[in-house]
């Protein structure tokens, strides 16, 4: 009887052994995806802080625009996670990198 129970603890124990290698497994899998999915956008943040600071049109823009108004213009660029401000106007010009919810800065000093 105890020979039986040892037996059953057994299969149990590898069967748990199996399942948490197959987790264990697909976890890693999962982690690399992300590292290389983390790491890829980080190349593509920096690479347009790059191109930003050297003053270059940055190359991973999702949508552009440009806002008008009376003494210039401010181009505008939404990139993974940033936007970038171009600013050509007779009261404020230079370039601003920030996170995607930053806002047009020319527009508060015109109002």
């Amino acid at each position: 009887m105890e020979e039986d129970e040892e037996l059953f603890d057994d299969k149990r124990e590898k069967k748990q052994l199996v399942k948490s290698s197959e987790k264990s497994a697909f976890g890693r899998i999962m982690n690399v995806f992300i590292f290389i999915v983390f790491f890829a956008w980080l190349g593509i943040c920096l690479m347009d802080y790059y191109r930003t600071y050297k003053e270059e049109q940055p190359m991973f823009c999702i949508k552009e625009g440009t806002t008008k108004y009376d003494d210039g213009t401010v181009d505008w660029c939404l990139g993974a996670g940033y936007k970038i401000y171009h600013y050509n106007r007779e009261n404020f010009t230079g370039i601003e990198y920030g996170p995607f919810w930053s806002e047009d800065r020319s527009s508060e000093e015109s109002d």
